[in-house]
């Protein structure tokens, strides 16, 4: 059994998701942000969907202290689903688009 770190990813540049678009129902699965602040515009959140999961895209961790030899440095940041395995995220913006846009991947080791 290999130790290496393994990243699966189609490559696909996502839209992020402004918390706005979100239906009630996908609102209650994020009950620790402030719904009141981010609807007056005091706040704001950025989702990405992925496999039929909406993530926050402020609870990744950020890679940029990563060792140099980690596979995770090529990416911005990173979430655990278990010990061995999560998804990471790069942004992306193709020249002369003004939209960031999310390419999404999965982990394992």
């Amino acid at each position: 059994m290999s130790d290496e770190l393994q990243i699966i990813t189609n490559n696909v540049p996502r839209d992020i998701v402004d918390a706005y678009e979100l239906n009630e129902r996908e609102r209650t699965e994020f009950d620790y942000l402030n719904w009141n602040a981010i609807d007056a515009g005091e706040d704001s959140a950025s989702f990405v969907r992925y496999r039929g999961e909406l993530y926050d895209l402020g609870e990744f961790m950020v890679n940029s202290n990563m060792p140099e030899f980690s596979p995770l440095r090529a990416w911005d940041g990173h979430i655990s689903d278990s010990f061995f395995s999560g998804v990471v995220v790069r942004y992306v913006q193709e020249p002369g688009d003004f939209d960031v846009r999310i390419v999404v991947g999965r982990f394992y080791s």
